[in-house]
């Protein structure tokens, strides 16, 4: 059986182009030889006729769940080439070959796309290719496929005018702000700040879902504003939630004060304050599950149905219905890397869970097996 768990003596753009080709011992390292006949043992398995992709996958899930529970543990690179190249083979086969019970599979790209709206009026599409953006005389903004960093800029007597990023839904984006802070956005999250902070304070505003590493400056408080919440930090990392009526922020390291009115709250880390119906109150959490999408995780300890469903709603950009509301109260435990597609979660979910999931374009609908 292959094994491999040390991906350094990997050239993955030789094994690639040489994927189906002869290959010899001469020509790659041990490990690749290792990942190359792995991928030529799978495809000569699912040639055979009388192998079932389906009974394969619920044998599969069956030997890891139990009670309804599903644990992906990290993969090492190698690991997650040889299942990339398992569920390619899957996907391209002729279709009497795959699972003939859904006549779509939920593969479809994100609908929108991330946009920066300078403080000048322009709109700019980020994701596709670099971009180097000039903001007044002396900002500079690089633009990656996933990341946008600000570099330079003085504080001045002009006032200050702030720029907005926006993430639609299925993307998430890094920011480096002028101060060298970092700030992680998750999807459908919308993020206000200066291209440069001036004054006696560093003062932003998000509205979704972000996570702060903040860059330490005593002199100049660093502010977040998320609703009727507030946090102050001078150096630390905390993870902010507004999607629902309730806001969470969850404290990583450092201290944090967290207020709405006169409310107060100072977080230590592994702490959480919680913003409902008006009243602020903190509590000691597990900081793991609410960070996971960070980190490229989807991770969910004994969560609803409806919650998890909301949130892949936002990570893949699709819309999910209940067949009746009792099947949103079914719980399930999640944790593995966030995958290429939602089709992949929805596989998991549905054999742990005894549901079946119907696609019909970027809506999902949930319902009982056997329907």
């Amino acid at each position: 059986m292959f094994e491999n768990t040390d991906d350094k003596n990997i050239n993955w753009d030789k094994i690639l182009s040489n994927i189906d080709g002869d290959f010899s011992e001469t020509e790659f390292t041990e490990e690749e030889l290792s990942a190359l006949a792995a991928h030529r043992e799978m495809k000569a398995r699912l040639a055979k006729p009388e192998f079932s992709v389906k009974d394969g996958w619920q044998r599969f899930l069956a030997e890891r769940r139990k009670k309804h529970v599903v644990r992906l543990m990290r993969f090492s690179a190698a690991a997650i080439f040889i299942l990339a190249i398992g569920a390619a083979i899957w996907f391209f086969q002729p279709k009497g070959v795959q699972n003939s019970e859904s006549t779509q599979i939920a593969d479809k790209a994100p609908s929108e796309k991330v946009q920066l709206k300078l403080a000048d009026g322009r709109i700019l599409e980020l994701g596709e290719e670099n971009q180097t953006i000039q903001a007044g005389s002396d900002v500079q903004i690089t633009a990656g496929s996933s990341s946008i960093a600000y570099q330079g800029g003085k504080s001045g007597s002009e006032p200050m005018r702030y720029d907005t990023l926006i993430i639609p839904r299925g993307y998430k984006f890094s920011l480096q702000l002028s101060d060298g802070t970092t700030v992680w956005l998750n999807s459908a999250t919308k993020l206000s700040y200066p291209a440069v902070f001036k004054g006696n304070t560093r003062e932003v505003y998000v509205e979704g879902e972000a996570f702060f590493e903040v860059k330490s400056n005593t002199s100049k408080p660093f502010i977040v504003h998320a609703g009727n919440n507030k946090m102050t930090v001078l150096g630390t990392s905390f993870n902010i939630n507004t999607f629902d009526v309730v806001i969470t922020t969850t404290l990583a390291t450092g201290r944090l004060l967290v207020s709405a009115g006169e409310q107060e709250r100072l977080l230590e880390p592994g702490e959480q304050s919680v913003y409902s119906s008006g009243v602020l109150s903190a509590q000691k959490v597990d900081i793991e599950p609410y960070i996971a999408w960070k980190n490229g995780d989807l991770l969910f300890y004994d969560a609803s149905l409806k919650d998890i469903t909301r949130y892949l709603a936002r990570t893949f950009d699709y819309d999910f219905e209940f067949e009746d509301s009792s099947l949103e109260t079914l719980r399930f435990t999640l944790d593995m890397p966030v995958p290429a597609n939602l089709q992949i979660a929805l596989d998991i979910i549905s054999k742990g869970l005894d549901i079946h999931f119907q696609v019909h374009e970027k809506n999902v609908r949930v319902i009982r097996s056997g329907k």
